[in-house]
């Protein structure tokens, strides 16, 4: 097979082949245990700085005691912090997640809204955590880009963007709306099982054979 020499060839190759050796939707694919989105936004708030598993570890308690946001929304912080703890950064994750629960049931009728514009208006919501809700819990379109897709897609030679939204932007227009969000998650668990930060392992990379630094 030819090589592709465009970012644009690139892309659609990386998404064909990622999508053989990681398979399945995005929510399959998300490592985050959750029902539903406010569920996700939950968890994905309290995954900054946390592995997935630790977050998974502490989830099952959190739903289990405010299990809607009006319930969070009314939460004791302290109760919450004391559950939360082991995640890091408890004070402000609490902050945050009573804050987003209170905006959704003040400002969305108790229901988490579909709109990456009123998304990144709750509190403890930016845009990559928006799109995960979007791409995994609602079946929208939406490209969430951290640390691992940023990596990616620089060194495939995707895209020169080190700007998480012009990096966002310009693969969105690499690949269809429906494959964003599971792009996405293929090249997190690319970036976590071959290509890491400090010392990919181009040998054993799927995609050494178009990938520009490949012998840099």
């Amino acid at each position: 097979m030819a090589r592709p020499r465009s970012p644009q060839g690139r892309a659609r190759e990386t998404l064909a082949r990622l999508g053989e050796e990681y398979p399945g939707s995005a929510a399959e694919l998300c490592a985050l245990n959750h029902r539903g989105p406010f569920q996700l936004l939950v968890a994905t708030i309290l995954s900054a700085q946390c592995t997935d598993e630790r977050v998974n570890m502490v989830t099952p308690e959190v739903f289990r005691r405010w299990p809607t946001p009006a319930d969070l929304a009314r939460a004791n912080p302290g109760e919450v912090e004391e559950v939360i703890k082991s995640t890091g950064f408890f004070r402000s994750k609490t902050k945050s997640l009573v804050g987003m629960a209170s905006a959704v049931e003040a400002n969305f009728a108790g229901e988490v809204p579909h709109d990456i514009e009123d998304l990144v208006t709750l509190p403890g919501v930016g845009r990559k955590t928006a799109n995960v809700v979007r791409s995994v819990a609602l079946g929208l379109p939406g490209l969430p880009v951290d640390t691992h897709v940023l990596r990616l897609s620089k060194r495939l030679g995707l895209t020169t963007a080190t700007d998480p939204v012009k990096v966002e932007l310009e693969l969105n227009g690499m690949v269809p709306a429906a494959e964003r969000g599971t792009l996405s998650l293929r090249l997190i668990l690319h970036g976590r099982k071959v290509c890491g930060a400090r010392k990919p392992r181009c040998a054993d990379c799927l995609l050494n054979d178009y990938c520009p630094q490949v012998g840099v």
